[in-house]
């Protein structure tokens, strides 16, 4: 399975409006998003990505992602989100999500950085993993919100997947 990893700032009239700036600049506006948790499975590679490229025809299905987002509208903060990842030998692994708000863009940044790896190294420890800093993989971003709504928004994108004649009548019983 490929996962790609995509990350975008968004900004708006509204914290809301903003946060669907971002979606569509990472390329998932027009999807119904399933959080996941942070479980990558055996044979998956990850791919940082500058935006997904849905197929024009996928509107309103599900998309499966594992998501860190951060909003502000506040004059003197910056908003940072980062996801990252440890994989061992098959593929499968482990991600984590983090947000922060702070004073400045970088501070924030760092801030992310940081608490990816402290939880990815906890997460290693729990399953008996053996942890190595140098094979974390992480994207991260940041922005100040300088007052105007703004969003920080990283996905990880696993696959989509149509709604059909049986899911949508489900609950109509």
């Amino acid at each position: 399975m490929k996962i790609r990893v995509v990350a975008a700032v968004g900004r708006g009239q509204t914290l809301l409006s903003s946060f669907d700036d971002a979606l569509y600049r990472c390329g998932v506006h027009n999807y119904n998003l399933l959080a996941l948790s942070s479980v990558i499975p055996p044979g998956s590679q990850i791919e940082e990505a500058g935006c997904h490229a849905p197929p024009t025809d996928e509107h309103g299905d599900r998309l499966y992602v594992v998501k860190a987002e951060a909003r502000s509208d506040q004059a003197d903060e910056a908003v940072a989100a980062g996801i990252g990842w440890y994989q061992w030998g098959d593929g499968r692994g482990l991600f984590v999500e983090h947000e922060v708000t702070e004073t400045c863009p970088d501070c924030a940044r760092a801030q992310v950085a940081l608490l990816i790896r402290l939880s990815l190294y906890d997460l290693c420890q729990v399953r008996g993993i053996p942890f190595d800093a140098r094979r974390v993989g992480m994207m991260t971003i940041s922005e100040a919100a300088d007052g105007q709504p703004t969003t920080a928004l990283v996905v990880a994108v696993f696959q989509s997947e149509r709604w059909t004649a049986a899911s949508t009548n489900a609950g109509g019983r």
